[in-house]
């Protein structure tokens, strides 16, 4: 019986490289199996940070060079940011023109953005395998962004090598952050993606800022984006209500997940 687990779980970790992003009915059904068979082999292999569950069902890889989802990062208010990444993928219009920001949070969205098969839309990305991965849809129009390929995160850091200058000015962002304060702003540590995202906020007329509560009274050295530009924030349920307060009282609307 423990053979038997072992070479199914060996077998559905091959099938998640290959496919990236499934569903736990499809995996059960695969390999004709309860789905909650498929949950304990998923348990299993989520302790090695090798998939990650989502809370509605879907099942995704983790790649080893994504520079978004590292084991330290992936350990840290996870399901939080699965949830904050979901609902921002339901605000994707037709022949909507996404922005995709650095981050943990918004690689998860592009990610399950790739699963969107009702609406045409177009993603532009800096980080290489997001634009893979979005790439194999049909209805999904993929931009990768230029720039030096930065160590093992994958991600450009040039300005786009002239996207920007002939792009209209109507995209939406989908933004993340390492800092939100109330004195400091909205904060990143890396500097080298500063000029990436300025750019970025600077052709967009709709930003949604994907940050998880943890991220609340941290400052970073890099601030990135001033708080009349955010139209939307989207975090999760235990953000301070004090915190709410603030960021209403700026102007910007705060959606709970």
């Amino acid at each position: 019986m423990a053979n038997s687990r072992q070479h199914r779980k060996e077998q559905l970790l091959n099938r998640l490289k290959l496919k990236k992003q499934t569903s736990i009915v499809d995996l059960a059904g695969f390999f004709n199996v309860s789905t909650a068979t498929i949950r304990r082999d998923l348990k299993d292999l989520e302790k090695n940070d090798a998939v990650i569950q989502t809370v509605g069902g879907g099942v995704l890889f983790q790649t080893e060079y994504t520079g978004a989802l590292t084991p330290r990062s992936s350990t840290r208010a996870i399901e939080e940011k699965i949830r904050i990444a979901e609902y921002c993928t339901e605000l994707i219009r037709e022949q909507d023109d996404i922005l995709i920001g650095p981050g943990t949070t918004t690689f998860l969205a592009g990610k399950i953005m790739s699963g969107i098969t009702d609406r045409s839309f177009r993603i532009i990305t800096n980080s290489l395998e997001l634009a893979i991965e979005t790439g194999r849809s049909s209805n999904i129009r993929t931009v990768i962004l230029g720039g030096e390929i930065w160590n093992n995160h994958s991600a450009g850091t040039h300005r786009g090598d002239g996207y920007f200058a002939g792009c209209h000015h109507h995209h939406t962002l989908i933004l993340s952050a390492d800092g939100v304060d109330r004195k400091h702003g909205v904060s990143i540590f890396e500097t080298r993606m500063i000029g990436m995202i300025h750019e970025m906020i600077n052709v967009s007329d709709r930003i949604i800022l994907a940050v998880d509560s943890g991220k609340f009274g941290q400052a970073r050295y890099n601030r990135i984006i001033d708080w009349d530009r955010i139209n939307l924030f989207v975090t999760d349920k235990d953000i301070p209500e004090a915190e709410v307060d603030f960021l209403e009282a700026q102007g910007i609307e705060v959606i709970t997940v």
